[in-house]
């Protein structure tokens, strides 16, 4: 797995964890702007691969307050949970907060990365079944 990237397995299918997620998602009044389904999109060229949805999601509001402070964290927003089967298991990973952080130099707004973490912290334990 690349640095930064948080991974957690769950032992449910591919589609109730999605399903689990994107109403995780909701219920906290988040914005979803896309969901993104890679298989389908390579099945429609004849092409074969294993789940991989991509949701992107997150608040303007916090957003903006990280992209105030450093504009390129905006390549890395809004943020991205990917659920995929990977061997056979349902998988949920997203960057951290924390590295995003790091990477683009965030220092001021540390508040919001912290409330970020959190958050996909308890959306993916939500999704993956675990809370």
């Amino acid at each position: 797995m690349a640095e930064g990237i948080v991974s957690v397995a769950s032992d449910d299918g591919f589609d109730i964890v999605l399903t689990r997620a994107i109403k995780a998602i909701e219920k906290r009044n988040i914005s979803i702007f896309a969901v993104i389904d890679h298989k389908k999109n390579a099945a429609d060229k004849g092409m074969g691969m294993n789940d991989a949805t991509v949701i992107l999601f997150g608040s303007p509001e916090a957003g903006t307050k990280l992209m105030q402070e450093k504009l390129s964290i905006a390549i890395d927003l809004p943020l991205k949970l990917l659920v995929s089967n990977e061997d056979g298991k349902t998988m949920l990973s997203y960057y951290d907060p924390m590295h995003l952080a790091r990477e683009h130099k965030i220092d001021r707004n540390l508040d919001v990365i912290n409330k970020v973490s959190g958050l996909l912290n308890a959306i993916v334990m939500e999704a993956a079944g675990k809370a």
